[in-house]
């Protein structure tokens, strides 16, 4: 049993020694290493290879503490008398250093085996930003991978890569074009209240560049973290896109979707008075975009979806309005609409929410003419 849709997060011992009894097999998406890299240029460059050409392809998982017979997993091993953390760091590093561009979103984790050693998972995500060449020691080269292991991409194939990742940079801006413009005509998965709104998109590019399917039965059963995305409560339903948590009343004042590749779309009303004054209240909308993307994280995690994210925020019916403060109502006014802000990429899980969602609260607090938010 394939750990590939496991949260790097959850996987344990017990799931690497799963792969052993079921005979699980090497291939495109999984390679096993009996020892850690070696120090070597030789090694190093071979280490670099296998990492890039994951990234380059679909993506995968690189073991290492799992001995193999024909590319079958046959024992664990692990990595006697090595320290998990110092080693994902050099690994880590080498990888940052030896490929360009970098590969955004590759995770580590070092899993403590019942003999006293420990095994590394690494997981390299598929890129959206491809091809990834290896740079170290003047190599240049691009690999790809196939059922049988890692080789290098001729020309033909390179113009491919290419081509795919323009298309997911395209296949983005269109879903974000899309949407707003169905938000904005009313074509919503409840009737919204009318007025103003905030749509706040969290996209994985796993999304973007494949064909992925999130368990959304998962998200079904245990929601509350769906909850925490809407900041609000309610039972959520299925629908053609997705899974749907909407305020009570309808008109519903906000929506959550999350659709069936894993995408969440959060879309907010302001209230009547702020729709009156033409204000957009600070801080309250500075807390809201920052709870929306650290519920969002959680609830992408409990799913299985890999980052890295995109994130995008839009604010429609906005145009004319000014920021309202405790401590200063001067802004200059929103001078367009619809007002997109410029997307933000997160690499990991982990940060602070706080860290996250600032280059996006301060990108709106430019649009109204500010150097950036004063909280």
């Amino acid at each position: 049993m394939s750990i590939a849709n496991k949260p790097l997060s959850q996987v344990a011992e017990a799931d690497l020694l799963t792969l052993i009894a079921d005979g699980e097999p090497e291939g495109k998406t999984l390679d096993y290493k009996r020892d850690p890299v070696g120090r070597t240029d030789a090694d190093k460059k071979e280490f670099l290879y296998d990492v890039s050409s994951f990234a380059n392809t679909l993506g995968g998982d690189l073991i290492f503490g799992i001995d193999e017979a024909g590319g079958v997993a046959t024992n664990l091993v692990g990595l006697p008398n090595v320290n998990a953390d110092e080693e994902i760091l050099r690994l880590e590093q080498m990888a940052r250093d030896g490929i360009r561009p970098p590969i955004i979103g590759l995770q580590s984790k070092g899993i403590s085996l019942a003999n006293g050693n420990s095994a590394i998972v690494m997981r390299i995500p598929k890129s959206w930003n491809p091809p990834h060449q290896v740079t170290y020691q003047n190599a240049f080269r691009f690999y790809g991978r196939a059922s049988n292991g890692k080789y290098q991409l001729d020309v033909t194939e390179l113009r491919s890569v290419f081509s795919l990742s323009t298309s997911a940079a395209e296949r983005l801006k269109l879903f974000r074009i899309e949407r707003v413009a169905k938000v904005s005509g009313g074509d919503t998965p409840v009737p919204l209240e009318v007025g103003a709104k905030m749509i706040v998109h969290i996209l994985p590019l796993v999304a973007f560049t494949g064909h992925y399917f999130a368990d959304l039965n998962r998200l079904w059963r245990d929601h509350s973290s769906l909850v925490g995305v809407l900041r609000g409560g309610g039972s959520p339903l299925f629908n053609v896109d997705g899974l749907v948590l909407a305020s009570a009343n309808r008109p519903a004042s906000r929506y959550a979707q999350v659709f069936r590749d894993g995408c969440i779309e959060v879309v907010a009303d302001w209230s009547a008075e702020a729709n009156t004054s033409a204000r957009l209240p600070c801080p309250a909308f500075e807390i809201a975009i920052t709870e929306h993307v650290y519920r969002g994280k959680q609830l992408l995690q409990h799913i299985g979806v890999t980052p890295p994210l995109v994130i995008m925020i839009t604010m429609i019916g906005m145009k004319g309005w000014r920021i309202a403060t405790q401590w200063d109502n001067s802004a200059a006014a929103f001078d367009r609409d619809p007002l997109f802000i410029p997307e933000l990429v997160l690499e990991a899980f982990d940060g602070l929410a706080q860290n996250d969602s600032r280059p996006l609260i301060d990108a709106i607090w430019n649009a109204a003419g500010s150097p950036g938010s004063p909280t």
